[in-house]
Parts: structure tokens; C-alpha cells; sequence
């Protein structure tokens, strides 16, 4: 494939990308479904252009949303929980099949951490609440849930990958030539 092919093709993902998030941020509801949307995108640029190419759509993506979003909420999820997972899903697989999982996990679980100590105020979380309940139990069920979520985000990407390969990428490449 030519470069300038990839280039466009980058940039076609990275504008849908913001599309989704965009979407996810006119619907509170569906801020995190948006992110994981758009980083569905990344994982085929991950799986069609290589990992520079999907870092650009990552960076892309992240840097637009940030500024034409007008809730932020859908972007910093995707910037620190789910734009990257595809690129350092494989990232991981490739260097350490065996034990992939615990640096996943953990790179997950620190950026999420700083996602909660920095924007503690973005997501909702007060040191008061309407139920009296303190916020650090708050705090414990976003890490297990979000946990669960990445998880299954996980496992979600490593099937989209193979239906990918397996009964769509022939049918696409032809256009990619």
C-alpha cells in the first residue's frame, strides 16, 4: 500500500473516530460505548497499517476530540482507558505471549488511577453525595467495574481481530491495494 493511501486512510479514521466520540458526548449515556467505538478504529489501523499508523489515529483523535468536544467526558475515556488498548494489546502479545495479561492490566489499571486522581471532578466523584456513601467506595467499584470492562474490551478486540482476518480482511483489501 502507498504511503499516501495510508495517510488518507488514517485520516478518514481519525475523523470518524471524533464522529463517535462526538456522538458519545451529545448521549452522557454513551460516553464510554463511543470511546470503545472509536478505538475500534484504531484496532484496524493496528491491523492494516501497522502501529505508527495507529498511534497517529490514537494522537489524532485524542488531540481533535479534546478540542471540538462539548463534553469531554467521551475523550478522556478514550485517551486514557480504551484508545490505547488495541495498540498495546499486541504490543504485549507480541513481546510476551505467556504472561501478556499483567503489564495489559497494569498499564491499564495506572492510567485509570491517574484518570481518577486527576479528573475526580470530570467524572463525578465528591468527597459528598446525595446518599452519604464516602467517595473512596465509589472509587473501589469505578477500579472493578472498569476493570471488567477492560477485560472484556480485551477479549472483544482479540475476536474482532480474527472475525477480521478471517471473514472480512479479503473482502476489504482488495479496496486497500
Amino acid at each position: 500500500m502507498k504511503q499516501t493511501k495510508r495517510i488518507s486512510i488514517s485520516a478518514l479514521c481519525i475523523a470518524l473516530g471524533v464522529v463517535f466520540l462526538y456522538l458519545g458526548s451529545l448521549l452522557d449515556v454513551l460516553d464510554m460505548s463511543a470511546a470503545v467505538l472509536a478505538s475500534v478504529l484504531v484496532l484496524f489501523c493496528v491491523l492494516e497499517l501497522g502501529y505508527g499508523y495507529a498511534g497517529m489515529v490514537y494522537l489524532g483523535v485524542s488531540v481533535l476530540a479534546l478540542l471540538l468536544l462539548p463534553n469531554k467526558s467521551p475523550a478522556i475515556l478514550f485517551i486514557g482507558l480504551f484508545g490505547y488498548v488495541p495498540i498495546s494489546k499486541f504490543f504485549f502479545e507480541k513481546k510476551m505471549k505467556k504472561w501478556a495479561w499483567f503489564p495489559k492490566v497494569i498499564v491499564f489499571n495506572l492510567l485509570f488511577g491517574a484518570i481518577v486522581y486527576f479528573g475526580a471532578e470530570l467524572m463525578g466523584f465528591y468527597t459528598e453525595n446525595i446518599w452519604g456513601i464516602p467517595a473512596f467506595v465509589f472509587y473501589i467499584v469505578y477500579f472493578v467495574f472498569a476493570n471488567i470492562v477492560y477485560i472484556l474490551c480485551d477479549i472483544l478486540f482479540a475476536r474482532l481481530s480474527l472475525l477480521y482476518f478471517y471473514r472480512f480482511r479479503d473482502r476489504i483489501h482488495k479496496y486497500l491495494k
